[in-house]
């Protein structure tokens, strides 16, 4: 038996591909907006990943900053205070201020990649743990000024700028940067006191 092809069946023939094309291109929308949004929350989650590799790096600069004014001030070179100890190469911390036009310390590379050149925690038990920074904080300190004073009487008070440098995980720097003023009890070359 021989079936004949009426104008009914090629009808239903030809919708059925139109659907099967029309739910091709809806499935394709519906990837392209669910790739859309994956991409959106990816993209998101590296954004607060890095804020929060900067916080810490931050965190960890100031840290290591509170901790220089309160244990550095009270020893040697500051006091009896040594102005020969803050020279040009940042031995242990200790800088001169460049010269008029000369890249400043805390932007030198060489200032920080040479821990020779820099200071860190006081106290060991005060370094952070490694999961939460590239390394642990470093700072330098600069002799920038001095006012008042009196020889032989009363010591100046001196100003210097305490620059700290924090690395998050990922690498991200952050630079703190506070400003001092310590008048030591004497100078080491008698010069007041």
């Amino acid at each position: 038996m021989h079936m004949k092809t009426t104008p009914t069946l090629i009808r239903q023939q030809r919708q059925a591909g139109a659907v099967l094309i029309t739910g091709l291109i809806f499935m394709t929308l519906v990837m392209l907006i669910a790739l859309s949004v994956m991409r959106s929350a990816t993209l998101e989650e590296r954004m607060a990943a890095n804020s929060r590799n900067r916080q810490l790096a931050l965190e960890a600069a100031e840290a290591v900053v509170r901790d220089a004014e309160l244990s550095l001030f009270a020893a040697a070179p500051f006091n009896p205070f040594d102005l020969e100890a803050f020279v040009a190469s940042c031995t242990g911390g200790y800088c001169a201020a460049p010269a008029a036009g000369d890249t400043p310390r805390w932007q030198s590379a060489s200032t920080w990649s040479n821990t020779a050149n820099t200071r860190t925690f006081a106290n060991a038990t005060s370094n952070l743990t490694a999961s939460l920074v590239a390394s642990q904080p470093s700072y330098i300190v600069e002799l920038i000024g001095q006012e008042g004073g009196q020889t032989q009487h009363i010591c100046p008070k001196l100003l210097f700028r305490i620059t700290a440098r924090g690395v998050g995980v990922d690498g991200s720097e952050v630079f703190v940067e506070d400003i001092y003023r310590h008048r030591p009890a004497t100078f080491s070359d008698g010069s007041c006191g």
